[in-house]
């Protein structure tokens, strides 16, 4: 019999050190499935039937290569051409994320707790709507007693120079008294349409530097000048999570949503809709154009405190 989507179960490979255990999976997205120590929940946990749907937007953790959050309008505009994106978010306008998450991953290589996962895009006919530069992703995962390392890097693959970005799209756990402590240099305030219009400072209500409630807030911005260091803590769970990325990572999308069990602290290189300002002549983007054989790459470190 053919299979179904009901029928599908794809591979959750799991490492594990000490009481930690992270299940990935390869086939969405290159994503993380689960990530707990002992048995708390240190991430969104995929239930079942979002793996069986394989339902990358229910996941734990995944990457955003090679650029994070929006371009507007599904356009790219780089070096005197335009290009048109395939839409890739439903019906939301512009395209979102790149497409890494959205494709299988590889398995490259897979220890008791390390594991690396490949992507490789080669922008061949229809796959150039998803993206017209082609290149090689790579996600290292580390796992110890104390927490997770992720190391991310993309290349250029390509005969051309190519702009490029990289980004994780952890969603933690939120509750009444989870707490986020963290710092920027400024934010971007959005329009109705989700799109970056002005750099302003950072707001008194989402300025973290002192730590706030994430709870009753509404976030969906990007942060830039951010100090590469967060802590969430969750004292419901008993646990803190500190994060601290490497200098690439300049940026950070904070997206509480109303209403919604769990928020995001993302680690970005490059400001959303970055690609289309940095043609505009804005030098304040983030993003990396990378010639051919070029790679960029960095890491992000989440450590795991019992309070």
């Amino acid at each position: 019999m053919p299979e179904t989507a009901a029928d599908f179960t794809p591979r959750t490979p799991s490492l594990r050190a000490g009481d930690m255990t992270l299940d990935l999976a390869p086939e969405i997205g290159g994503a993380i499935a689960g990530w707990r120590s002992g048995e708390v929940e240190l991430l969104r946990r995929m239930g079942q039937a979002a793996l069986a749907a394989r339902d990358v937007r229910q996941a734990g953790c995944f990457p955003t290569i090679p650029y994070s959050n929006r371009l507007r309008e599904c356009t790219l505009r780089f070096r005197g051409r335009t290009h048109r994106l395939a839409p890739n978010f439903g019906a939301h306008p512009h395209s979102i994320h790149g497409n890494a998450w959205q494709r299988p991953w590889a398995v490259a290589d897979m220890g008791a707790a390390s594991a690396t996962l490949v992507f490789e895009h080669d922008a061949v006919g229809p796959r150039a709507a998803e993206w017209p530069f082609p290149y090689k992703a790579t996600q290292r995962f580390t796992l110890d007693a104390a927490g997770l390392t992720i190391a991310l890097e993309i290349m250029n693959t390509g005969d051309a120079p190519a702009p490029a970005g990289l980004g994780l799209h952890p969603y933690f756990p939120r509750a009444a008294n989870t707490r986020l402590t963290t710092s920027a240099g400024g934010y971007w305030r959005n329009d109705e349409a989700m799109m970056p219009v002005a750099f302003e400072p950072v707001p008194p209500a989402w300025n973290f530097a002192e730590g706030k409630l994430v709870a009753p807030l509404a976030i969906d911005n990007c942060f830039a000048g951010w100090s590469g260091f967060a802590r969430i803590e969750l004292p419901e769970l008993g646990r803190a999570i500190s994060i601290a990325a490497d200098p690439a990572f300049g940026h950070a999308v904070i997206f509480v949503p109303p209403g919604r069990p769990f928020f995001c602290v993302e680690p970005v290189t490059n400001a959303n809709d970055g690609m289309n300002r940095m043609d505009k002549g804005a030098a304040d983007t983030g993003v990396w154009v990378l010639d051919p054989g070029r790679a960029l790459s960095g890491q992000v470190r989440f450590e795991v405190e019992k309070l």
